[in-house]
């Protein structure tokens, strides 16, 4: 099995025999002390709403850092979704500070941490078209999309 698809495997944390589409996006600096691939599955968005919370859709993200020494930092980094009817969307801090609906945290040296990021707006995987992940004002990735076929 190709390394890449192994790590594919190990992002999406889905079966080998189903193949889901995803955005992604490989994230370094010329010393390799920040070395990550982001990961946005949409197959995974689910819209919830109840009574005793404002409703939201979620969908799930894989961060893999890949300095075998280094931890990685993760402060809060927000994800925009471009939907096909032109509104532009973008993640809250939900009230969870805890796993999978924390915002910050640190991911180990050669390790994977799975975050889902939670929208106010309600959307389905067929309605997005484009999304982006947002470290700073400056830095500003582009995800990649990847039908997974």
């Amino acid at each position: 099995m190709s390394s890449f698809l192994l790590l594919l495997v190990s992002l999406t944390g889905f079966s080998q025999e189903v193949k889901y589409p995803y955005y992604y996006q490989a994230v370094n600096n010329a010393t390799n002390t920040i070395n990550f691939i982001f990961g946005l599955y949409p197959a995974t968005a689910h819209y919830d709403e109840g009574k005793d919370f404002d409703a939201y859709t979620s969908i799930r993200a894989a961060i893999f850092n890949k300095s075998p020494k280094d931890s990685l930092k993760w402060n809060n980094f927000k994800v925009n979704i471009l939907l096909k009817s032109g509104q532009l969307i973008c993640n809250y801090v939900p009230f969870s500070k805890k796993a999978p609906f924390g915002c910050t945290y640190t991911v180990s040296a050669d390790s994977t941490h799975y975050q889902t990021y939670c929208f106010h707006t309600k959307f389905t995987k067929e309605e997005i078209d484009r999304a982006w992940l947002l470290m700073s004002e400056d830095e500003i990735f582009s995800l990649t999309y990847d039908k997974n076929e």
